[in-house]
């Protein structure tokens, strides 16, 4: 059963350092609940004008190469609609998703049983965080709830987390420019 024996009240509650450290944590975490991936998207706004997005993630690097020069979270439909609506996004159930992406998702392992769910930190900005897993037609129908209820809560832990490492890196920005 996917995250039996995962407790949240005993993982780190600190900070993450780095970029490197978070995406390691991640990592771990899909090798112990046994999912193929995760992913952290947080598209920081100032004013309501996206400002800085960060993605952190299990991926390989050469298809988030692939999705940034051919998407973007800010281009992509999915994923806006995902934010607009406020709704957990069914990768198996998104036209876009499996017509455009699919095909070279599938080279990378990254298959389309997946689940996409939106958070929103006020004016900080908009999170999408993704649980990827193996599945079938059948299985999938099942196992899609008992994601969205375990990993909803682990992504609200996830981005208390990574939020002051965003917010580091973007005071790292503002003293460097001044």
């Amino acid at each position: 059963m996917l995250m039996s024996g995962f407790d949240l009240a005993k993982e780190p509650k600190s900070a993450f350092a780095t970029f490197e450290e978070a995406t390691h944590y991640l990592e771990d975490v899909c090798a112990r609940l046994q999912v193929n991936h995760l992913s952290y998207w947080l598209v920081h706004s100032v004013d309501g004008t996206p400002d800085q997005v960060s993605w952190i993630t299990t991926y390989d690097p050469a298809y988030m190469s692939f999705y940034m020069a051919n998407y973007t979270p800010l281009g992509d439909s999915s994923f806006e609609s995902a934010i607009a609506e406020n709704q957990v996004l069914d990768w198996a159930e998104d036209d876009s998703t499996k017509s455009d992406l699919l095909p070279t998702a599938l080279k990378y392992g990254i298959t389309k049983y997946g689940i996409s769910v939106p958070l929103r930190d006020g004016d900080f900005g908009d999170v999408l965080f993704s649980v990827n897993v193996k599945s079938t037609d059948e299985e999938w129908g099942l196992q899609r709830e008992d994601i969205v209820a375990k990993f909803r809560p682990f992504a609200v832990y996830f981005h208390g987390r990574a939020k002051p490492l965003i917010q580091s890196r973007k005071f790292a920005e503002i003293n460097f420019a001044a």
